[in-house]
């Protein structure tokens, strides 16, 4: 009896481990791997739908609440010279808070995909028709030779020190550049015709943008990647603390040392840190 159940064990295993080999070694099990190797991608890109707004009067802004902030910009905004300070500062942040939550998010995306295929060329798996079409997108528009040198610039900023910057550039939501082409942070061009405003009494244009989201992206753009700003990129990678990071904006402004001062003030009068760690939210009603 003894001998028999050992018999029959044995037969079991000997048969479990053909199967087990059987399997694991299947065409299909090769098909699955293969999928997981070289058709899996690893883009990430936001879901969430921004929904675009005109705003004749400050009355149309949309009241935002830190916690779930609305995925929405603004294609025309309010002239808010008429506002008392307090309800100006109000209302220009609630119009450019969210834009400037979801260009950071963006940017995070951009960021995840990076390490996502960073660490497939580190293990030697080969990279989806889709990933090497963006990794080659996005090292041509970062200007950069590998990943790595783009993980470096593509990195988010503060909430805190984007609005400082465009209550600076902006007269806190009054310059003629803001309400004629959605201009936060006095971009200039080259170009002299097109989607431009000529500056009085200069030889410059500034750019217009369509939205609000698309002045902050440019924003963005030129601070991870302009040449300006190598001191601010190095250093924000060891600390996300707007009042530190401010010092590195010198080269923003021809007013340098005093640039940097008026930054740091407006955060500090204003108390913007608490947008910092405001989050985004999927639903939206007025």
């Amino acid at each position: 009896m003894r001998e028999r159940v050992f018999a029959l064990t044995t037969g079991a295993l000997i048969i479990g481990l053909v199967v087990f080999l059987a399997v694991r070694h299947s065409p299909q099990v090769h098909r699955v791997k293969s999928t997981l190797l070289k058709e899996t991608s690893l883009i990430y890109r936001v879901t969430g739908k921004v929904i675009v707004l005109r705003a004749e009067s400050p009355d149309d802004i949309v009241a935002v609440n830190c916690e779930k902030v609305p995925r929405i910009t603004y294609s025309k905004v309010p002239d808010l010279s008429a506002l008392t300070p307090e309800d100006r500062k109000k209302k220009f942040i609630d119009l450019i808070l969210p834009s400037v939550l979801i260009a950071n998010e963006e940017v995070r995306y951009i960021r995840k995909s990076l390490l996502g295929i960073t660490l497939k060329l580190q293990k030697d798996i080969p990279l989806t028709v889709r990933e090497r079409e963006f990794l080659s997108s996005v090292l041509q528009r970062c200007r950069a030779n590998s990943p790595e040198d783009v993980l470096v610039k593509a990195f988010p900023v503060p909430p805190s020190l984007v609005i400082a910057q465009s209550a600076i550039e902006t007269g806190w939501g009054t310059s003629r550049f803001f309400l004629e082409g959605n201009n936060l942070f006095g971009m200039w061009t080259f170009r002299e015709k097109g989607s431009v405003i000529r500056a009085r009494g200069a030889e410059v244009s500034l750019r217009v943008y369509p939205t609000i989201l698309e002045s902050v992206r440019g924003y963005l753009y030129t601070l991870n990647v302009g040449w300006a700003f190598e001191g601010f990129r190095s250093q924000r990678l060891l600390s996300l603390n707007p009042f530190h990071l401010s010092n590195f904006m010198d080269f923003y402004s021809i007013e340098r040392d005093e640039y940097v001062r008026k930054i740091k003030r407006i955060i500090r009068e204003n108390d913007l840190t608490r947008f910092d760690s405001c989050t985004l939210s999927d639903n939206f009603a007025r």
